[in-house]
Parts: structure tokens; C-alpha cells; sequence
């Protein structure tokens, strides 16, 4: 079973709850509401692995990024 899947059915077991509060309450503590990951943010990422994979992107190593903190 994927995350979707298993949303969908957490998703499935609130909705029997009969109180309006404890289920706004539950949904907004699981994000049911929202996607996975946004289209937006996908379109973020695939241009920088784009970018990296060309090496005109701005990375640097995480260990040496931690040293200048």
C-alpha cells in the first residue's frame, strides 16, 4: 500500500467520526487535504537536477556548508 492509498484510507476512518472539530482537527494534523508533493515544487526540482546534471548549477558539499555555519 502506497502513502495515497494509506491516506485515503485514514481519510475513509475519520470521515465516520461524527464530530466536526475532531476531524478538522485530525485532517489538518495529517495534511490529508494537501498532495504529496506539489507541481510546483516538482517543476523546482527537476530544473535544478537539470541544472546539475549540465554542472551549471550553484551546488556546494553539505559537509563544507555546515563548516561556514
Amino acid at each position: 500500500m502506497n502513502i495515497a492509498e494509506k491516506k485515503q484510507e485514514i481519510k475513509s476512518e475519520i470521515d465516520r467520526i461524527d464530530d466536526e472539530k475532531l476531524i478538522w482537527a485530525i485532517a489538518r494534523l495529517l495534511h490529508l487535504d494537501e498532495p504529496d508533493i506539489p507541481e510546483w515544487h516538482k517543476q523546482i526540482v527537476m530544473e535544478r537536477e537539470e541544472e546539475y546534471n549540465k554542472g551549471t548549477a550553484n551546488a556546494k558539499n553539505w559537509d563544507d556548508v555546515k563548516k561556514n555555519l
